[in-house]
């Protein structure tokens, strides 16, 4: 008991005469406090004593150039917006089980992950991206989602791209 109140009152006493040591080293290196320090410096580098030079004042509202004019505007191609079809789940043909990742497996991970796809005129997915699932299991539903297929959406008689959710569910085996 009495040794570790000794070493409890040195550690205090080092810690103290750290924060000490600190401060004034801290005092002796700051210009304000050290004008002597600062005066050495500017003698032995002389383009330390030239001040900056004073930076141009701000311009007033008033002193603002007028704005450029808006560009003109170039007549684009009008692009559907692919379809969000919450009824994608019936229109699947294909729909490739994921493989389980070995990494998820050890890990114990289990989940349900859902992919946005959007699906071509065509019905082959055209991209894919996990919104929802564990980390580990992601790119597995993802990998499974490009080898799905659906059937073609009509709109008008007319086939459509159209964007849903695919729900990949892993359960551990």
């Amino acid at each position: 008991m009495p040794s570790t109140l000794i070493r409890l009152a040195v550690a205090l006493l080092a810690f103290g005469l750290g924060v000490s040591a600190t401060m004034f080293w801290i005092a002796y290196r700051t210009p304000e406090v050290n004008d002597k320090r600062v005066m050495k410096l500017i003698k032995v580098n002389p383009r330390l004593a030239h001040p900056l030079p004073p930076s141009p004042p701000l311009a007033t509202i008033e002193e603002l150039p007028p704005p450029p004019p808006p560009l003109p505007r170039t007549p684009q191609r009008i692009v559907q917006d692919p379809l969000f079809g919450d009824s994608i789940n019936d229109k699947v043909l294909s729909k490739p089980a994921p493989v389980y990742p070995s990494v998820a497996v050890i890990s114990n991970v289990s989940g349900m992950v859902n992919v946005e796809v959007f699906v071509d005129e065509r019905g082959r997915v055209e991209s894919a991206e996990a919104v929802h699932g564990h980390p580990l299991l992601r790119q597995a539903a993802v990998d499974a989602a490009y080898g799905a297929r659906f059937s073609p959406t009509l709109r008008q008689g007319q086939p459509v791209k159209v964007m849903g959710v695919i729900s990949y569910n892993f359960e551990l085996p």
